[in-house]
């Protein structure tokens, strides 16, 4: 399921994008003017920021983790000649690396599904420059770096909570949360606004911004704290 949701998750928002340019072309022509990859950038990470790339960190870590309790198995897991570091690492470094395939997916769907509509209809144009490669990176990473405390936080929630719907009603309502607060000038310290703030808040081209450090120092603490929790719980499951 999770490497399923990987490919539909990262090719969600450029699908619709590319539907929209499909059906409409004289209206989303006329509004790309003469900024096509510009404007395709933005309409496609702009959703993937505000809520597609949290709600895909918060579904993706509960499936990986959640995959022992759902077939009973988490006492063979911690009964394995394993160490916990192993155990608790290898699983965090999995959801990683899902994560980074959705970025990757992401970025390969959008350059995609903005080609298939110019074949169709040439005034778009995007045969006739290149592809921004290096902004759609910057994007991607700084993307990336802002969803690292969110990570952190349900991963030690869904090895806390055994129901699966448990944990991710939680991250679901910490993700609305950030939602209803984030015109408050405070929500830099929110880290489940942190890709909103990213692509919406924060003008720098930095990777580590603000908002990036604090995801990082959160990410550290909670995993820390997670790994301590793990590690002195006498039931592991």
């Amino acid at each position: 399921m999770a490497f399923w949701l990987t490919i539909a998750g990262s090719a969600f928002v450029s699908v619709v994008n590319m539907i929209r340019y499909l059906s409409v072309p004289d209206e989303v022509i006329r509004q790309f003017k003469n900024d096509h990859w510009a404007r395709h950038i933005r309409d496609s990470f702009q959703p993937a920021a505000a809520f597609v790339m949290p709600m895909f960190v918060i579904l993706v870590t509960s499936l990986v983790v959640q995959i022992e309790y759902r077939n009973n198995t988490w006492k063979q897991v911690y009964a394995s000649p394993r160490s916990y570091a192993d155990i608790f690492f290898s699983k965090f470094c999995i959801i990683h690396i899902l994560i980074l395939s959705f970025l990757i997916l992401f970025n390969m769907f959008l350059v995609l599904c903005a080609w298939i509509p110019n074949i169709f209809y040439h005034d778009y144009a995007f045969f006739n420059t290149a592809v921004p490669w290096e902004k759609m990176l910057s994007l991607s990473l700084r993307l990336y770096v802002s969803v690292l405390a969110i990570t952190a936080i349900q991963y030690w929630l869904s090895l806390r909570i055994r129901n699966f719907i448990a944990a991710l009603g939680i991250g679901v309502a910490l993700l609305i949360v950030g939602f209803m607060i984030f015109p408050w000038d405070k929500v830099i310290y929110y880290p489940y606004a942190y890709s909103a703030v990213t692509f919406f808040k924060d003008k720098t081209s930095e990777p580590m911004g603000k908002q990036g450090i604090y995801s990082v120092v959160w990410m550290a603490g909670i995993i820390a704290l997670s790994f301590w929790d793990t590690v002195k719980r006498r039931e592991k499951g």
